[in-house]
């Protein structure tokens, strides 16, 4: 009797693996069809003056799992050619469109590194889903490109009217104060020697400051006498409204750095336009990095750390992702929002 069990007691326990198999070939479910994407534009135009219209409108038809389902959907934004390794996302639930703002889109673009002024390609797909043990039906991925705008962060200020134009608070250079206390700086362009004050308000209705002395004693008074730089240049600027102080440093720009004809032994010189109120040079770069720096010297120096096209004292180097000729400029007229591009020609 014994020896009769242990002969059949193996074929009992295939046959017992195989039903436990069938029955969980039962619970799969075989999907139908994934959503199909479209898009209102593929190219959509960002400006801030549009910030609160409609730039593009994703709509995407029901997936289809093959049984009666909740199914929640998430549209993904990524750079193209990443594979979607790190995307922004939208939880859209069962809705079947998703609408973004001039303002939305331009924040999404910046949030995947894509520089101020340049142009972005990014790959766009929705995602459909009914539960952790069903896999998720994606679909095919649409092309969407587009120039994201600088966002300019309003700071607290100090406006510098002067001679060199036309002593108007309203139409003055600003100097920010990024920390919001009481520390001031900026770039100013002076076409010639120069006197200037500062003020608290695009008028002269309120704080005026000067210089407590001859008009480079490099300490304030209020409301003081005119401000003095000595000659025609493009100035960093500098007011500590704690301790009194202010400082002209008189600044003339290049472009340093592995990717850079001469390396990181030597600058390349920017040129000045007034009429811009940028720097730039056209040359060709190795797929290398880079960094801005004040004459000839480390002691002013930029970087991007965030690599989003807005500039960091002593930052992270700049990388190119691709040898070639690029025209690069460099912003710097905008208290506290200072950035660049690299324009491949």
């Amino acid at each position: 009797m014994k020896n009769w069990f242990s002969k059949i007691f193996p074929v009992i326990l295939i046959m017992a693996i195989l039903s436990c198999e069938k029955d969980e070939e039962r619970l799969v479910v075989m999907p139908g069809a994934a959503p199909v994407l479209t898009a209102s534009t593929a190219t959509p135009v960002l400006k801030i003056e549009d910030a609160s219209k409609e730039a593009v409108k994703f709509s995407w038809s029901a997936a289809d799992f093959n049984y009666p389902a909740g199914v929640t959907y998430t549209l993904q934004l990524a750079k193209k050619g990443t594979d979607f390794k790190e995307p922004i996302e939208f939880n859209a639930g069962a809705a079947l469109s998703k609408s973004y703002s001039v303002a939305d889109l331009n924040t999404a673009l910046l949030r995947l590194g894509i520089a101020p002024n340049s142009l972005g390609q990014l790959d766009v797909r929705v995602k459909a889903a009914v539960s952790a043990l069903v896999p998720t039906l994606a679909s095919a991925s649409a092309s969407l490109s587009a120039t994201p705008y600088l966002v300019i962060i309003e700071y607290p200020s100090l406006y510098v009217p002067g001679g060199y134009q036309g002593w108007a608070p309203e139409r003055a250079a600003k100097l920010a104060s990024v920390k919001d206390n009481k520390i001031y700086e900026g770039y100013v362009y002076f076409g010639d020697a120069s006197e200037f004050k500062m003020t608290d308000a695009p008028n002269w209705n309120n704080g005026i400051f000067g210089d407590e002395g001859d008009g480079s004693s490099k300490k304030i008074a209020t409301p003081g006498n005119n401000f003095k730089v000595a000659s025609a240049g493009y100035y960093l600027l500098k007011a500590d409204l704690n301790d009194k102080s202010w400082d002209a440093i008189k600044t003339s720009w290049g472009l340093i750095g592995s990717g850079t004809p001469g390396g990181w032994d030597s600058d390349t010189d920017l040129t000045y336009d007034a009429a811009t109120g940028t720097w730039s040079v056209t040359l060709d770069l190795k797929a290398d990095e880079i960094k801005f720096r004040a004459n000839d010297d480390w002691g002013i120096n930029f970087g991007d750390t965030k690599a989003d096209g807005l500039l960091d004292y002593g930052g992270d180097n700049i990388k190119v992702a691709v040898a070639g000729n690029y025209t690069v400029t460099l912003n710097l007229s905008v208290g506290g929002n200072y950035s660049y591009t690299l324009k491949k020609n």
